[in-house]
């Protein structure tokens, strides 16, 4: 398992962020795990590894310095997470995603990990067997 985030994993397409967050749209999807509201979609082309963009509003957090230290915990849960998710035995997680802190605390690093790991087990539930064992 490569415990990694490189930059192609991380979404930087205006046209595609601006699609995620646009209000209304029925390509879209959303779910709300406490600290988070996670978008996500699925694209037409078939991308090996999902890309994902990481938003802490400034309206919450005033200072620079607390949203960078919330994404920076927020990229280190998906980086630490995301291996244990993907390949044989579980569902492809959506192509793009974007997690959006929505709690008004810095909230620590143990909790967003628990919230990370519990949004990609949602997302890449295992997959069903093609055949039941008979005993």
């Amino acid at each position: 398992m490569k415990f990694t985030f490189p930059k192609s994993e991380r979404l930087t397409q205006i046209k595609i962020i601006d699609s995620l967050f646009q209000k209304d749209s029925s390509i879209v999807s959303q779910r709300f795990v406490y600290p988070f509201r996670v978008l996500y979609r699925q694209t037409p082309t078939a991308a090996n590894q999902p890309q994902i963009v990481i938003s802490v509003p400034k309206r919450k957090f005033k200072k620079a310095v607390d949203r960078n230290l919330v994404k920076r915990r927020i990229r280190e849960a998906y980086r630490l997470n995301k291996p244990t998710f993907q390949g044989e035995g579980f569902e492809k997680l959506p192509d793009i995603i974007g997690f959006v802190y929505i709690g008004s605390v810095i909230e620590e690093f143990d909790l967003i990990q628990k919230k990370m790991r519990h949004i990609l087990h949602e997302f890449a539930k295992p997959a069903k067997a093609s055949h039941e064992q008979k005993a």
